[in-house]
């Protein structure tokens, strides 16, 4: 009874622990489905599983050719017998269970939960951080929260997609041998500067997710492209450099305003280096931290550029945004962003309620 019931036991929790953790990561995101439900859902396809392949488990048991005990009808009946056969069973269902349980050293236990919670997220992320540019008047507004492992974390770098020609001058940039186009390794490189984590397979990834050849040369079209589609990705994680403004802001807890990228002390030359990959120029800064209840600073709110609407005669049409590397922020962008970060931080503390 024991080598059948292996079979049955490791088939069983098998498929339950994928079905169910497949319902978990899909379904279970969508409908904000709770994990115990997409097990119970999980459970079912398992055992539509053992009913459909039971004749197959019980042949495969049968052609390792154990020595059968042999017992006749009278000696099935003994108590003994009985429950040796169930405890047999018992032993070989755990056994089975146990062996299943191994895919679970090889999956990424905490996949769903960080799905469910960008999920909640993206109602912060839609809400205050593509209006909030808007509110403020900057190109850009991002927020950033910081994770268990030190990274910041973002889902998506909201605002206007860079124009042509800052497209062309970063292309430029990564172009270092001038030959017109360039390969997914320079642009590792590159990303790599900019802070990025991803490794050169995750670069090739996302040239061949956007239909390109990611062993092949990119041209300025293509990089355009991929550049728009890195900028306004849906998550990103970035390294917390020492000493840029990102730390600063992380570490003394204030509201970091730069008026003008190219002239303030507080920006080095390296970090002025990396604006000028991000694929648009940068010419003002506007950070501020976001604080929990207990005073610790769990992530920050960062706009970039001030943008001045200004009018030409009295047409609606001949109304343009510039965007002012004079003045940048004032004082009433820095409130207007602490208040958006005190709602931030009131969100966050209920969604990990």
């Amino acid at each position: 009874m024991a080598i059948p019931m292996i079979g049955f036991g490791f088939m069983d929790n098998l498929v339950m622990i994928q079905a169910g953790d497949y319902i978990d990561q899909t379904i279970g995101v969508m409908c904000c489905m709770s994990t115990l439900t997409a097990a119970a859902f999980g459970q079912i396809f398992s055992d539509i599983s053992g009913v459909l392949s039971g004749g197959v488990v019980e042949a495969m048991a049968a052609r390792i050719s154990i020595p059968r005990a042999n017992l006749t009808a009278e000696q099935h009946r003994l108590r003994a017998v009985k429950l040796a056969g169930t405890l047999g069973a018992v032993v070989g269902v755990i056994t089975g269970c146990l062996l299943g349980m191994v895919s679970l050293l090889f999956m990424d236990l905490e996949k769903s939960e960080r799905l469910k919670k960008q999920r909640e997220l993206r109602t912060l992320y839609n809400t205050l951080m593509e209006e909030g540019h808007q509110l403020i008047g900057a190109q850009h507004c991002a927020l950033f929260l910081v994770s268990d492992d030190g990274m910041l974390t973002s889902m998506g770098w909201k605002g206007k997609s860079p124009t042509q020609s800052e497209l062309l001058r970063t292309f430029s940039e990564y172009d270092a041998d001038d030959s017109g186009t360039v390969d997914s390794l320079q642009l590792y490189h590159s990303l790599r500067k900019l802070g990025w984590t991803a490794e050169l397979a995750d670069v090739e990834q996302m040239i061949k997710e956007n239909g390109m050849d990611p062993h092949g040369q990119l041209t300025f079209d293509e990089f355009s492209r991929l550049m728009t589609s890195a900028i306004l990705a849906d998550e990103v994680r970035l390294n917390i450099r020492v000493g840029g403004s990102r730390h600063w802001v992380l570490t003394s807890g204030k509201v970091l305003n730069i008026q003008n990228v190219e002239t303030d002390t507080r920006i080095s030359d390296e970090s002025r280096a990396r604006y000028k990959l991000r694929g648009y120029d940068v010419m003002s800064l506007l950070l501020a931290p976001v604080v929990d209840q207990d005073g610790q600073v769990i992530g920050l709110v960062e706009l970039v550029n001030k943008e001045v609407i200004s009018q030409q005669g009295d047409l609606d049409d001949q109304t343009i945004r510039r965007r002012n590397s004079e003045y940048g922020f004032c004082k009433d962008d820095e409130k207007l962003l602490q208040m958006l970060c005190a709602h931030c931080a009131i969100f966050l503390k209920h969604l990990n309620s």
